[in-house]
């Protein structure tokens, strides 16, 4: 089908097609297919998609005069379809009950055999399995391609060896659910299979493999250090550059000194060889580790895949190095078998489970995000991920084979350890610690450090996900023949005050919050706690929680420990939101959805205090770095807001030609950017027309993305050129792969966060847009609260923040000395208000700067083209 939008329940079908199917060749039999009148005005957004307008549907029929041909066409067969949980709902809501049928979707047979897919969109794995698919997001084109798929993903299945597919046989087994079963029987007609748990879990085991020890550590203590060139000299395909040697033996200096540095390195010098060389000497010359951090998973792999590898290679002396990330970033195998315990799991989890077995049998470093997930498996990943106590305690039969144990392992011997900071700033704050104790430690990509300390350091609760919870332990007392009357009696009592929290909360957010959408969020402050005696009720629910904990502790049939744990881990953020004692430690937000249900988190309300004692003060030496840390020519703000009183700075220039290689270009005449969006769409348009390719347009908001998307993109695809704009019906990967499949003829609408994700090849870019300055929300609970630390908050604290992201995206786009490039800078602020010279600190001085109007600026644009 298609749509008019995303909502169900009041979005409308606007085109419905279906095919009657040979199972045993797939050739088609019957088809039918019809535009649907909608009765009300189709979106333009929706046009650009389908290329279906008003127009089209003025004389289709309503879907209530389709009903019954759609009900008879289907009838009683069985019902093919990919991604089901959208397109049901839509045929339900209009009374066409085709929901008893048996159903099979493609999309989730997929997910089990095609993880490593970076997408599971329809057109993302026709490509993938070369099947032509033309007109996209079109009923009927969509309908033929999921046959075609279908055919294909059984022949993947048949090909899987006869070990694995006893082994999903297992798991198929488990379930009751009648479409689970029919495709169980389907796809193993030819197993004969009665594993027991036993054999299902030694088969998996032997595949994992346990670590009892790893190699011993490396030392060299007869390395040179005061002769880096000679290093550098051996890696035959890296340029010797002087600030590059020069930061080098500056990195180096701070290990001997233990001394705590800040490096401001431009992209070109290739700081990480600048840092991981010395790092590697101080280690081995030293018997200590070297802990690097980044913040992207992007940087993570390049240093480990890359840098790490071709240093190994290519220098003379051996060395170990491993890479570690957050704990809810590894599959626990204990928490994984348990999951077999229950005899009937349900049909979501059916897949979800088969998807993490056959990963087993390819994964390489056994981390969570090498696998894509869509949004319900997240909710069980929750209660399989190795951020429990269980994992790593001794108690756990599985401990050996544990991931994140056999990480940790490795950790142990090696000289090198790459983290990410959320890892970093968790364990500092985590009473059982992954890391060792840190003596020498680099902070890559340190600009946004403060996102990274409060992201880490967030806990959230709702009263969805503790449902889902008891849910679980139900499941467990049934299956041991446990007396539930005293349970069921201590939960009702435990949910009849959490309901009525979430209603203090509910009309709480409202008095806030007065706009209606769809998802409302607002900063806990001292008034909320003036409304009610939370005092008394927080007690109640304190003795509700212990009382169903003593309850399952006492139960000889089954080891709750796992469960206890995250009812306490339920309850402490609960008891931290209601404790008004807490409001100087912790920032608290109250949030919730279109579905109405509540939720609230608190993180940290002073990371730069938390870094400082938890961190600054207990490490030998310490090397932050950045490619963009100042701000109006000086360290100053990091410098006071993080604490760096002991540190020293280094900074290190640019050898790029910026008058020649670069242009920034501000337009005088589309007027205030706060209300010119007719302007910018009209400038855009010519602009993009001109020009055809390699675009990057950076906008603050998804309202813009799609008013511009929607207003020039008509134009542009009979121009033959591919506007790519990121919202909801896009994945990342998607987007991506649409723009770097035909670069020279697309152009980009991103958001920041966007940007931030991933690098696009420097040959693909040429131009960047810039829509407006990139100003923290004023609304934003986390800067309103923090706001509270600077006399003057927007000079102080947005602008900085600001500069700093502007910077990121200006020096993201430097790539080699020869290349040129062009920036777009729309916000119209940066020369009509009193602090617009702090922004032309984000650029190098030295770039060629054009204030003009826009006709001219197109004009010599159309002339060189």
């Amino acid at each position: 089908m298609e749509t008019t939008g995303l909502d169900k329940y009041n979005d409308k079908i606007i085109e419905i097609a279906m095919v009657k199917f040979d199972p045993l060749n797939f050739e088609v039999i019957d088809t039918f297919s019809s535009l649907v009148d909608p009765e009300i005005s189709i979106p333009d957004l929706i046009t650009n998609i389908t290329n279906i307008s008003d127009s089209d549907v003025f004389w289709a029929p309503k879907i209530s005069e389709l009903k019954n041909d759609i009900v008879n066409f289907v009838w009683s067969f069985l019902i093919l379809w990919h991604n089901i949980s959208f397109d049901i709902d839509f045929l339900v809501n209009n009374w066409v009950k085709v929901d008893n049928n048996i159903i099979i979707d493609t999309f989730f047979l997929a997910n089990i055999l095609c993880f490593t897919e970076s997408s599971l969109n329809l057109e993302v794995l026709c490509n993938s399995f070369w099947i032509w698919f033309e007109w996209a997001h079109r009923a009927l084109n969509d309908v033929k391609a999921t046959i075609r798929l279908f055919e294909k993903l059984i022949l993947k299945f048949n090909k899987l060896t006869t070990e694995k597919k006893h082994l999903l046989f297992y798991i198929f087994n488990k379930s009751q659910d009648r479409n689970i079963v029919f495709l169980r029987d389907l796809l193993f007609q030819n197993i004969d299979s009665n594993l027991t748990f036993w054999d299902f879990e030694k088969k998996i085991l032997k595949k994992i493999w346990k670590i009892e020890k790893d190699e011993e550590f490396l030392m060299d203590t007869n390395i040179d250090n005061n002769n880096m060139s000679k290093i550098f000299k051996t890696l035959w395909s890296v340029e010797i550059r002087a600030n590059q040697l020069k930061m080098t033996d500056m990195v180096m200096d701070t290990f001997i000194n233990k001394n705590k540095v800040v490096v401001e390195a431009p992209t070109w010098l290739w700081k990480s060889f600048a840092y991981l060389i010395p790092s590697i000497i101080h280690s081995l010359k030293t018997w200590e580790k070297v802990f690097v951090s980044t913040k992207t998973k992007a940087l993570q792999d390049q240093l480990y895949t890359r840098d790490l590898l071709y240093l190994k290679d290519n220098i003379w002396f051996n060395f170990k190095y491993t890479k570690l990330k957050w704990k809810k970033n590894y599959i626990s195998v204990r928490l994984f078998f348990d999951e077999f315990w229950l005899d009937d799991i349900v049909y979501n989890k059916i897949w979800f489970l088969s998807k993490i077995l056959l990963w087993f049998f390819e994964t390489k470093y056994w981390e969570l995000d090498e696998l894509n997930f869509f949004w319900q498996e997240y909710s069980y990943l929750r209660f399989l991920n190795a951020d429990s106590f269980l994992v790593l305690d001794d108690k756990n039969d599985y401990k050996k084979y544990e991931y994140l144990h056999k990480a940790r392992v490795r950790l142990e011997n090696s000289n090198i350890i790459i983290v990410n900071h959320s890892l970093l700033f968790s364990d500092l704050n985590s009473e059982t610690w992954v890391l060792w104790k840190i003596s020498n430690l680099v902070i890559d990509e340190w600009h946004n450090i403060e996102d990274s300390v409060t992201d880490s350091l967030k806990q959230n609760y709702s009263l969805k996900s503790l449902w889902e919870h008891f849910d679980v332990i139900e499941k467990i007392l049934n299956k041991i023949n446990s007396k539930k009357i005293e349970f069921l009696k201590y939960k009702e009592n435990l949910f009849s005050k959490l309901e009525l929290l979430d209603d203090y909360i509910y009309s709480y957010i409202d008095t806030k919050v007065w706009n209606s959408i769809n998802f409302k969020m607002c900063l806990v402050k001292s008034d909320f706690f003036e409304q009610n005696d939370f005092d008394n009720l927080l007690k109640k629910i304190e003795l509700d929680f212990l009382d169903i904990m003593d309850k399952l502790s006492i139960e000889q049939d089954y080891n709750f420990a796992k469960e206890i744990a995250l009812l306490q881990w339920n309850y402490d953020i609960i008891r931290i939101m209601l404790d008004i004692k807490t409001d100087n430690k912790y920032i608290k937000i109250f949030s919730y959805n279109d579905n109405n249900w509540i939720s609230f988190e608190y993180t940290l309300l002073n990371p730069w205090e938390y870094l400082q004692k938890n961190l600054w003060l207990n490490v030998n030496s310490c090397i932050l770095t950045s490619a963009t840390l100042k701000i109006w020519g000086n360290f100053d703000y990091f410098k006071k807001i993080l604490f760096l009183d002991n540190f020293q700075f280094y900074s290190f220039d640019s050898d790029f030609d910026y008058k020649k290689q670069a242009t920034l270009f501000i337009p005088t005449d589309l007027g205030d950017i706060k209300n010119n969006s007719l302007q910018i769409v009209n400038f855009l348009w010519r602009f993009y027309s001109i020009v055809r390719w390699k675009v990057l347009t950076l906008l603050t908001s998804y309202s813009s993305i799609k008013e511009i998307y929607t207003s020039v993109n008509p134009s542009l695809k009979k121009e033959g050129i591919n506007l790519y704009a990121q919202w909801l019906v896009w994945s990342k990967v998607k987007l991506l792969n649409h723009y770097l499949s035909d670069p020279a003829n697309s152009i980009l609408l991103w958001t920041d966060s966007f940007w931030e994700w991933i690098d696009i090849p420097w040959e693909d870019l040429k131009y960047l847009v810039i829509h407006k300055f990139p100003f923290i929300v004023p609304t934003d609970p986390i800067f309103q609260a923090r706001s509270v630390f600077f006399k003057d908050p927007f000079l102080e604290y947005s602008v900085p923040k600001a500069i700093i992201k502007l910077k990121q995206w200006f020096w993201r786009l430097i790539r080699t000395k020869t290349d040129s490039w062009l920036v777009i800078l729309l916000d119209n602020r940066i020369i009509t208000t009193a602090w617009w010279s702090h922004f032309f600190d984000a650029f190098p001085n030295d770039v060629n700067i054009k204030k003009w109007k826009s006709e001219q600026f197109l004009s010599i644009l159309e002339n060189k083209f």
